[in-house]
């Protein structure tokens, strides 16, 4: 943990404040363009071109103001006026999600004009158009459904986001306490672990609650859309097919011997006769190893830099310019995030800087998040949304980027706590994501049959942590079920098994940089494919196979080696 003052972002540049004239005239243009959007759908002289492109720009909109109130949310969450235009901007962003399912109902029944050469760049959303139509109640069911989960499904995601920003054990919040984990005392480790699960049992039936709402919410919807599961949903929005996640997870379990290696190994290098939870993020050789915000961003803007300069000069501007909040502070959410603001065509990134090389590696990650912001920003709001298994690709790669950078700089006892670092990633990528999808998946089958306790969620978590983690780890986290924000929002069901999706995707894409000429244009070719194209498309396009278990494993090997090669210090 460093002590330097730290940067805020800049949001004025988007909207003054919450309260100003600039927010609420564009509140209410949302409700304008919502009205005008359902009066030309139902207008059937209407070209489908004007509907689209009306549509797009509500959707800019929606997406600007949606921005704007939760990253001021997520900085100051007990803030009235934030807490006031977060109902404001919901409430417009319900008229808009009813304009758009008017829209949808409407289109349905023209998709014999779908082929016509003027829409061909619209293919992929009216593909999806179709698919929705087949899915959708009546529009007064759909009405009431959206106006719902305002008061319902997002109002329990509230509740956790609160919750766990606000709670806190003395003089350290939950945030600040789970920053511990990194620390090289063991003793601290240890009490930072006891506190935590200590104030999130204290606080275990709020947030089971909040659970319950989300995925009964999610379950009752889905089923009265006619989805099979939430799983097929996911599926359907993550724009893959079941057999390409099959293939994923198949890989994924097979390496799980791999990663129990990893988890062995580095208990011998920690002097460990087995590895607990609060051991997991432990630092390995050189443990003075820190950075200050100004080193990681120098060393970021370099590393970037080195692999194009086009994207570097992409990052420096954005560090330059106030684009990133790092400090860590009590009423701030934990975890990072990217969040694009159409309107300015920028982003911006939240983080907890901690001062060490995973928070380094979490602002190149956030700052690649912003880069493929960046490649699809001229694309109107309907070709321009990506879904999470192709939105992590672009961060994954920047880790990686910044991980080979640095490596070559590092001296042999730095060298080892990079490369235990990276692993480290990888492990939580690969086998914690792994285990989240278990115990999401029980979550839903047990939320069919009615509330579910709060010391059922923790069962549920322990299994999924001991059928992947295994022998690798002693002591597991009961209550990773209730600081994981994934789980508290009703539309990203099976939220986290795309992060795997991009770790493997970029490592196998960052394989080929050397052998594919001009490989900096390529992968701009790829990331702008993102939003009009499915999964399987974008993949074929940089040579991979999603649905073949075997692309998977290629991306696991390239960690397998690293792993080996921790070795060489036993």
């Amino acid at each position: 943990m460093t002590n330097e003052k730290l940067p805020k972002w800049d949001l004025e540049s988007i909207y003054p404040s919450v309260t100003s004239p600039l927010f609420e005239d564009d509140i209410n243009a949302i409700y304008q363009k919502a009205e005008e959007l359902k009066s030309k759908s139902a207008d059937k002289n209407s070209s489908i071109l004007s509907i689209l492109s009306l549509y797009d720009e509500m959707a800019d909109i929606v997406e600007n103001v949606g921005s704007y109130v939760y990253t001021s949310f997520s900085v100051n969450t007990t803030d009235r006026d934030v807490l006031a235009a977060m109902g404001k901007a919901e409430k417009a962003q319900t008229v808009a999600s009813d304009a758009s399912t008017v829209m949808v109902h409407y289109l349905s029944q023209r998709t014999d004009e779908f082929s016509s050469p003027e829409l061909e760049p619209y293919a992929l959303f009216l593909k999806e158009v179709k698919t929705e139509a087949e899915h959708m109640m009546s529009l007064e069911e759909e009405a009431l459904a959206n106006e719902m989960l305002q008061v319902s499904a997002s109002a329990w995601s509230r509740l956790q986001e609160s919750v766990t920003a606000s709670i806190h054990d003395g003089d350290k919040t939950l945030t600040q306490l789970r920053g511990l984990a990194m620390d090289s005392d063991r003793s601290v480790r240890k009490d930072a672990y006891e506190r935590e699960v200590k104030i999130l049992a204290d606080n275990k039936t709020a947030i089971a609650s909040a659970l319950n709402g989300v995925k009964g919410t999610a379950l009752l919807l889905e089923k009265r859309r006619g989805w099979k599961d939430p799983l097929d949903r996911s599926c359907n929005t993550a724009r893959i097919s079941r057999k390409a996640l099959s293939a994923l997870i198949e890989a994924l379990e097979e390496s799980l011997p791999i990663f129990r290696d990893y988890l062995k190994t580095k208990a011998k290098l920690l002097g460990l006769e087995r590895l607990e939870w609060y051991d997991m993020f432990a630092p390995v050789g050189d443990a003075s190893m820190s950075f200050t915000f100004e080193e990681a961003k120098a060393l970021i803007i370099d590393a970037y830099s080195s692999f194009s300069p086009e994207v570097g000069a992409f990052i420096k501007n954005a560090l330059d310019s106030h684009w990133v909040d790092p400090e860590a502070h009590e009423g701030k959410i934990g975890g990072a995030y990217d969040i694009f603001f159409p309107k300015k065509k920028e982003s911006r990134v939240m983080m907890n800087w901690e001062g060490t090389y995973d928070s380094v590696s979490t602002l190149a990650h956030e700052l690649g998040h912003a880069y493929h912001d960046s490649v699809v920003k001229e694309y109107p709001a309907s070709q321009r949304s990506y879904p999470m298994t192709l939105a992590e690709t672009a961060s994954i790669f920047g880790e990686t980027v910044i991980f080979q950078e640095v490596l070559k700089k590092a001296d042999k006892d730095q060298q080892l706590s990079l490369i235990e670092a990276y692993v480290q990633g990888a492990c939580q990528v690969c086998v914690d994501i792994l285990s989240r999808f278990y115990f999401e998946r029980s979550a839903f089958e047990a939320r069919k049959d009615g509330e579910v306790t709060a010391d059922d969620f923790s069962a549920m978590m322990l299994k999924a942590q001991e059928d992947t983690y295994g022998d690798g780890l002693g002591v597991k986290h009961q209550y990773m079920w209730a600081v994981k924000g994934h789980y508290y929002n009703e539309g990203f069901s099976f939220y986290n098994y795309p992060y795997a999706f991009g770790q493997l995707f970029a490592l196998g894409l960052f394989a080929s940089k050397d052998s594919v000429p001009d490989f900096p244009k390529h992968y701009k070719e790829v990331l702008s494919m993102t939003g009009r194209f499915e999964a399987k498309e974008v993949a074929a396009a940089a040579g991979c196979d999603i649905e073949d278990k075997e692309f998977w494993k290629k991306g696991i090997s390239v960690i397998s080696g690293y792993i080996e090669k921790m070795k060489e210090w036993l």
